[in-house]
């Protein structure tokens, strides 16, 4: 009886540490598959944050530029209603 013991032990404990060998292998060529997977995603993640922050500063520039250029037609469009004004005023004094 422990003659059959001690055959089935040393038939199954090489195989079992074999396959665990094997399992251990999978597992990192898993992981590492995995994180390769994980630095393209991140990868991936940082180029389209640095684009959302370019199409940011590029959108705030043209919100700067659209406002400018309404402050100067307001400017404009006071300076027109003076100088009406002021031509109002000439010819009524004549």
């Amino acid at each position: 009886m422990k003659t059959a013991l001690l055959v089935l032990f040393a038939i199954l404990y090489p195989t079992i540490s074999v396959l665990n060998l094997f399992s251990d292998y999978k597992t990192m060529k898993s992981n590492n598959d995995l994180m390769k997977e994980i630095h393209k995603s991140n990868n991936l993640f940082d180029s389209l944050l640095e684009e959302v922050q370019a199409n940011k500063k590029l959108t705030e520039a043209v919100q700067h530029k659209a406002t400018a250029q309404d402050n100067f037609m307001w400017e404009s469009i006071v300076i027109l209603a003076k100088r009406i004004h002021n031509l109002e005023d000439n010819n009524y004094v004549k």
